[in-house]
């Protein structure tokens, strides 16, 4: 059957939903794409409740509180917090990720420049990753603003093409969206769970299968 893989992002301290989904998903993992909530949104007993019920990998956003996010382990001892470069192997599939926002500097903790993700990508680029999971998204690919314009950058874009994950998630921009490309890769930005947004996902023996979205009212792509 499988792994059941929770998909989330963009909370902001709000869990309502995801709670909400824990229960009438019932996953075998979480996969974030970060923003769970600032600092004074959050506490440790809040993750360690989650960590007791299930394991979770992420990355990290620009709502984060990143000291916390570093410090936590799954039960078997394993980070939840995906280093930039490195991989984690559940079941058939191997996860990867690349944390923060895109920016020309690195005056913020949660700033990463061009140079720091296409580098982490190359790092990546023959690992063979089928899961590849960051918090800003690829320019043109599943990068709508609720405005309609696109807020992507150039440097997933170019992270994407040297990774080359089957699946591809995203979020930051608050507009649940997804492309499948002829290749029959998928680029999903799981929108915002605070909100309503998530995605299941099934890692099977060599498939990773994205079995369901839920949207809410927001802008959908």
């Amino acid at each position: 059957m499988g792994l059941i893989v929770l998909v989330v992002g963009d909370l902001h301290g709000d869990w309502t939903y995801l709670w909400r989904a824990l229960e009438s998903e019932r996953p075998d993992l979480i996969l974030s794409v970060g923003d769970w909530g600032d600092p004074d949104e959050v506490s440790e007993a809040d993750f360690r409740h989650l960590l007791d019920r299930v394991p979770i990998y992420t990355v990290f956003g620009n709502h984060d509180d990143l000291s916390l996010l570093a410090s936590l382990k799954n039960r078997d001892g394993s980070p939840i917090l995906i280093a930039n470069g490195s991989v984690v192997q559940v079941g058939d599939a191997v996860i990867a990720g690349i944390s923060g926002i895109w920016a020309k500097s690195k005056r913020k903790p949660y700033y990463i420049t061009n140079e720091e993700i296409v580098g982490a990508a190359q790092v990546l680029q023959d690992k063979g990753v089928s899961i590849f999971i960051t918090h800003g998204c690829p320019i043109g690919l599943a990068d709508l603003t609720p405005k309609g314009s696109h807020g992507g950058q150039r440097a997933f874009l170019e992270a994407f093409r040297l990774v080359k994950p089957k699946l591809y998630l995203c979020g930051h921009l608050h507009r649940p969206q997804m492309r499948t490309l002829k290749s029959g890769q998928i680029i999903l930005n799981v929108g915002t769970t605070a909100q309503g947004d998530y995605a299941v996902v099934r890692i099977g023996s060599g498939s990773i299968d994205l079995i369901k979205r839920v949207v809410s009212s927001q802008p959908a792509g």
